[in-house]
């Protein structure tokens, strides 16, 4: 069965032919907005999906004295992305440190939290700053349904509107703790 990280590889490879270095470059963006992998995971994925005929690969003069591995999707795995786009997600468990750490929050001193969800805001806002960026020069020329880049927009539009809801929060947060401060 392939993993999750495997499909997220053959997405990779469903739009261009990389090598393993490639494939990890586009994972950090825009798939590092929802899925991160480790070099040693992608290679691993990798030898699983050539043994499965989802992938081969083809060398080529690399920079050093090796040749590279190209990669490429095979029809098969292209079948089985596409087979696996359509299935309803496995349901997962959330893991939030955050969210965690706001659970056991009332142990702690408020100005300290306080101060955790201040530099939480700064990071959401910063990313919110970038998708957004990203999002006005992809909503002056919306890619059609049916295109690579259409994915690309779909994940930056829920990038933006996660963003949004945490920073939201985040003040909230802020809000609700500075108000601990007050004396009655």
């Amino acid at each position: 069965m392939t993993s999750t990280l495997g499909f997220a590889i053959l997405a990779v490879l469903a739009r261009a032919d990389s090598t393993g270095y490639e494939i990890a470059t586009r994972m950090r963006h825009p798939v590092g907005r929802f899925w991160t992998a480790s070099h040693s995971q992608i290679h691993t994925d990798l030898q699983r999906l050539l043994a499965a005929g989802l992938v081969s690969y083809a060398t080529a003069p690399g920079p050093g004295p090796q040749d590279k591995k190209v990669y490429s999707i095979t029809p098969q795995g292209r079948d089985a992305l596409r087979a696996w786009v359509t299935e309803p997600p496995r349901s997962q468990p959330e893991r939030d440190e955050l969210v965690l750490k706001t659970y056991a929050a009332w142990l702690a001193d408020p100005a300290s939290l306080i101060e955790m969800f201040r530099t939480a805001l700064r990071r959401h806002e910063e990313r919110l700053g970038e998708y957004e960026a990203d999002w006005g020069a992809m909503e002056a020329d919306p890619p059609p349904f049916g295109t690579p880049a259409f994915g690309n927009m779909a994940v930056l539009r829920c990038g933006l509107t996660y963003e949004r809801h945490r920073a939201e929060w985040c003040r909230w947060m802020i809000d609700q703790l500075s108000r601990s401060l007050k004396p009655s």
